[in-house]
């Protein structure tokens, strides 16, 4: 007698519900990126004093049960529930110049996310044509953006988030139609208890020592973040009093939390039953097919959407007088010598030594005026002219990477020379031999030798800035709380 196979798959595809307890072990992976990504928010139900507890609206899908053995393994393994970086990175003090292979999921995703939103243009030239005669030459050789970070105060909430939250409502609404229709209670049984483990699964508090690793800064600093050198971007993160230590965050290593594998395991042991239940309902499972495959698309999208750094706590704003490098592919045009007189160039920023030398002498109340050319937005008026930045009308002729580190080192000091020792590898030195050019040897010369008055002065001008910015926030407060006469 010939098998029924019209039969058996008019069966199959009316109620599929042998193939649900396989959908449930499928995935694993994509739900812990979703937690990573969407893990941080949270809030004290009862009062101030209260503990705090994590709100992460991760849907229930298909690859909950997998990840729970997962981050079980994890638990009593290594002891770590965030993934690793899915980004390679490294993160570069520029006080030093030392580098730091990043391992922080975090971070690796605030790279990836800034590149993807700021694409570097493969194509387009101030003169219209491409640098040389390979129709895949590059318009621009590197981008460098330069960034103010904030004090952390929570992750900010965008669409992302709120999207797992009406996932799981909708959710709960295609588990009440078997329910209303056919008074079968199975399928709104799998959905609460399947969201219920989730939320208690992602409101472990080691998510969020992990995810946030590091210190926050005393002092003010500066780091850089890029894939390294042959790659196209740059971000330079000018961090402040109470702001996150980049650096600490690339590569902190948490102490785990004594309770996350005894919670892991009894999690498993809830899986492994909520899996067992849906193994045993052999009615309405397209429902739960439904349901599983929605909470599994909303699992990719927060797993991989790129997201504003306020998403991960990281509250950045462009540095307002120079937002943005780029570099394009030139021509260079060279000096004839490489010679410096380095007397002569510390001459030339002797009113960044004065300056620095009325703050180091508490006794004295007469403060030398900031010089002009570092308080001037554009840096032009009495600038030493190799310190001088391009006109806005000349950005275009950034001339390679090259020139695109020395116009940041002229904004943030020795951010230039440490990015040289990353994509022309030396040392925070002035190395002759790594330089092709004289022009350049003369620029790099100077920064060189300078950088130290440099760098404390443009730390200390951004402090004055900010008392300047906080008086003029506090008169106007107090012109405005005046009363109408």
């Amino acid at each position: 007698m010939p098998d029924d196979v019209v039969g058996s798959l008019r069966s199959q595809w009316g109620n599929p519900s042998d193939i649900l307890s396989l959908l449930l072990l499928i995935g694993g992976d994509i739900v812990q990126k979703a937690i990573a990504q969407l893990v941080g928010y949270t809030i004290r139900p009862f009062g101030k004093n209260s503990p705090r507890i994590g709100i992460t609206p991760v849907a229930f899908s298909f690859g909950w049960v997998a990840y729970a053995f997962t981050n079980l393994l994890s638990a009593t393994g290594d002891k770590k529930l965030m993934p690793l970086s899915d980004c390679p990175a490294i993160v570069v003090n520029c006080a030093n110049g030392s580098p730091r292979v990043n391992q922080s999921w975090v971070l690796g995703r605030l790279l990836r996310d800034y590149e993807t939103h700021h694409e570097v243009d493969a194509t387009i030239l101030p003169n219209g044509h491409f640098p040389s005669s390979s129709p895949t030459g590059r318009a621009e050789s590197i981008r460098i953006d330069i960034f103010e970070l904030g004090v952390p105060s929570k992750p900010s909430l965008d669409f992302v988030w709120w999207l797992g939250w009406v996932t799981i409502i909708a959710q709960l609404a295609i588990s009440l139609i078997p329910l209303i229709l056919n008074n079968n209670w199975g399928v709104t049984m799998v959905v609460l208890c399947g969201n219920s483990l989730a939320l208690i699964t992602c409101a472990l508090p080691q998510w969020r020592e992990e995810k946030w690793a590091g210190r926050t800064l005393n002092s003010e600093n500066v780091t850089c973040i890029t894939r390294g050198n042959g790659h196209l971007h740059i971000m330079v993160i000018i961090g402040r009093i109470g702001s996150w230590n980049v650096e600490t965050l690339a590569t902190a290593n948490p102490a785990p939390r004594p309770e996350t594998p005894i919670i892991s395991l009894i999690l498993a042991v809830l899986w492994t039953a909520l899996l067992i239940s849906v193994s045993g309902l052999k009615e309405h499972a397209w429902y739960l097919v439904c349901i599983g495959g929605t909470g599994m698309l909303q699992n990719v999208f927060a797993a991989g959407k790129a997201r504003e750094p306020s998403a991960s706590n990281f509250y950045l704003t462009r540095f307002p007088r120079m937002p943005t490098i780029i570099g394009k592919r030139q021509n260079h045009i060279d000096d004839s010598e490489s010679h410096v007189d380095i007397d002569e160039t510390q001459a030339e920023i002797s009113e960044l030594s004065e300056w620095l030398l009325s703050f180091r002498q508490p006794l004295s109340d007469k403060r030398t005026h900031m010089p002009k050319w570092l308080d001037s937005m554009d840096r032009r008026d009495g600038a030493p002219t190799w310190l001088e930045p391009l006109r806005a009308n000349k950005l275009n002729e950034i001339a390679n990477t090259q020139g695109a580190l020395q116009e940041l080192e002229k904004w943030v000091p020795t951010a230039g020379l440490a990015m040289m020792q990353i994509f022309f590898p030396s040392s925070l030195r002035y190395e002759e031999d790594h330089i092709r050019y004289n022009v350049q040897k003369k620029f790099w010369k100077r920064a060189y030798y300078t950088k130290d008055q440099r760098r404390e002065a443009e730390d200390k001008r951004r402090e004055v800035e900010r008392a300047r910015m906080k008086g003029d926030l506090c008169q106007s407060s107090t012109f405005s709380s005046q009363p109408e006469v």
